[in-house]
């Protein structure tokens, strides 16, 4: 069977998962990551007939994307801020949100060297090593309470050759060490009476320790980690936070009565409040 009807059959198997734009990527994608096809061959649909061991690692794809599973657990892998980074369920799948917070961050710092950084919540290490990647004479930290995640982190870095310091450490009870030129935190921030509007390949599969907090606390981490950087940051360090788009302007308004200055909220590509930036002063 051949590509174009390959994906025919994927359109329908999929259709009422997944728009057919992303059908398309998805399977796409697969050629790609899973069975190797050169990216050119597949856009120009010149892939030609798959071989029946082609066709069998399309059929399990196809069944555990039927299934809700993310088709970057079904590959073990995704790109973020151009590195290959490992996935598994014991970690989020990183956003392009999150990239755009990588830049941000890239943005502010304007090329300087020599910093400490520290990444909490680390989960697969991607912020980190990304930082770690642009800023190469940088010492750059990744904390995390998963011993799972911080084994793929820790894998991610070795396989990257990238020099990032995992630890487990616990974001609510973060203790003030050596001070750190910037802070980072994509944390949980889902209040879990969400959890039922989200769509089943995140809730089933991704872990909920990396998602949710309590109904009656979604800035718990933000708090917490505030409190933490108005101790650890140098002067004139900077704070950023991957923010839920609802609780925007309450964290920019806590993160301000805690003594931080020049706060900004930034939107990401899809016009959502999605980012913070701070600066410690004092």
């Amino acid at each position: 069977m051949d590509q174009k009807r390959v994906l025919e059959n994927w359109k329908k198997q999929l259709g009422e998962l997944f728009p057919e734009r992303e059908i398309r990527n998805l399977f796409h994608l697969t050629l790609e990551d899973a069975l190797g096809f050169n990216r050119a061959l597949i856009l120009s649909n010149q892939v030609g007939e798959f071989s029946g061991d082609q066709m069998r690692q399309l059929e399990q794809v196809l069944n555990r994307l039927k299934a809700g599973e993310p088709l970057q657990y079904i590959v073990g892998f995704t790109y973020f801020d151009d590195l290959k980074i490992q996935v598994a369920p014991g970690v989020l799948i990183p956003r392009p949100e999150t990239e755009e917070l990588v830049a941000w961050i890239d943005e502010s710092l304007q090329n300087r060297e020599n910093l400490k950084m520290e990444d909490w919540c680390t989960g697969s290490g991607c912020i980190a090593l990304a930082l770690q990647n642009r800023y190469i004479n940088s010492e750059v930290f990744g904390y995390d309470i998963s011993d799972e995640a911080l084994e793929i982190a820790r894998n991610n870095g070795k396989s990257l050759h990238l020099a990032v310091h995992f630890e487990n450490k616990d974001a609510l009870n973060a203790v003030s060490s050596e001070k750190a030129d910037v802070i980072v935190s994509n944390p949980p921030y889902i209040p879990w009476q969400e959890k039922a509007e989200m769509h089943r390949n995140v809730t089933e599969f991704e872990p909920d320790l990396a998602l949710f907090v309590p109904n009656d606390d979604p800035l718990l981490f933000y708090r917490s980690l505030t409190i933490y950087a108005s101790k650890s940051l140098a002067p004139g360090g900077l704070l950023f936070f991957e923010l839920h788009e609802n609780y925007a302007r309450e964290t920019k308004q806590m993160v301000e009565e805690s003594g931080f200055t020049s706060v900004e909220i930034r939107e990401d590509l899809q016009g959502k409040q999605r980012m913070l930036k701070a600066v410690w002063n004092a």
